[in-house]
């Protein structure tokens, strides 16, 4: 088994860290909750990090006290449990069909405060597995014993198991892998959604590119990973005046000037007067 990476069990990526409680926080004003908060994960297509963000936005709600559980509902292809390299008998899908009871399946505190409902992989009648009402009846069973309850789910354009487990949560959070989706797949996979009446918490755009080589207000981004990482290096964070005049290499120079004119022509400001 490959474990997959898991920042708050000592991992991981500091400044990656401090977006992962940023979207804690967000998440949290967007429902207030203290108990029962379901909260669906998905993407639009394969590999955009939606396993690997809602495994690490659970572990980071149990790393402030509160109780979480992490459900696998990617039958077809299911990962969460990677990021804690456990192993298990019986799923979600042993459950759904009544095999077993959702107690004997739970694996408890794989990281204090936090579990997690696996699934097995499975291929046959997923869709119609989570078209019939014991998934509503097991998550009302688990709700009064977590703070919050995260799904993993499909990639819209996948399979529509997001779309019809979006009426038993509080918001659906959308992954986004930078530059890997087109406008088209967006907004099917928003009309998707909408014709679900789902609540859409946002859209999290993930693999952005820290060099800062991305355009638009993901700049801003790409600057605030930058001093984070200057600030746990060395303790120290320069200002943006401090970053303008550091020296360049002519590649960098370079690179400078041909963002500078994209930003123009993106923005349509040729004259340089907008700032």
């Amino acid at each position: 088994m490959v474990k997959r990476k898991n920042l708050f069990n000592g991992e991981g990526d500091l400044e990656i860290i401090e977006a992962l409680r940023t979207l804690r926080t967000n998440l949290s004003f967007l429902n207030e909750k203290e108990v029962g908060r379901k909260i669906l994960f998905t993407s639009v297509i394969p590999n955009e990090g939606k396993s690997f963000l809602s495994s690490n936005y659970a572990a980071s709600v149990a790393s402030t006290g509160k109780k979480a559980l992490l459900i696998d509902c990617d039958i077809r292809r299911p990962r969460a449990h990677e990021s804690f390299g456990v192993k298990f008998k019986n799923g979600l899908e042993s459950v759904i069909l009544g095999k077993v009871s959702v107690e004997d399946v739970i694996l408890k505190d794989v990281i204090p405060n936090l579990d997690i409902l696996p699934s097995k992989h499975i291929t046959d009648g997923v869709t119609e597995l989570f078209s019939s009402d014991k998934i509503d009846e097991i998550l009302d069973s688990l709700s009064p014993h977590y703070n919050t309850i995260v799904l993993d789910n499909p990639p819209i354009a996948v399979a529509s198991d997001s779309v019809l487990l979006s009426k038993f949560v509080d918001g659906v959070v959308v992954v986004v892998g930078y530059d890997q989706v087109a406008k088209k797949e967006l907004e099917f996979a928003r009309e998707m959604l909408g014709n679900a009446h789902a609540n859409i918490y946002g859209f999290v755009v993930n693999k952005v590119d820290k060099s800062g080589l991305s355009y638009g207000n993901y700049g801003y981004y790409n600057n605030y990973y930058s001093y984070y990482k200057e600030y746990y290096e060395d303790g120290t964070v320069r200002t943006s005046q401090e970053h303008r005049h550091k020296k360049m290499t002519k590649f960098e120079k370079l690179v400078h000037r041909f963002k500078k004119e994209y930003k123009k022509q993106i923005t349509g400001d040729l004259k340089g007067r907008r700032k």
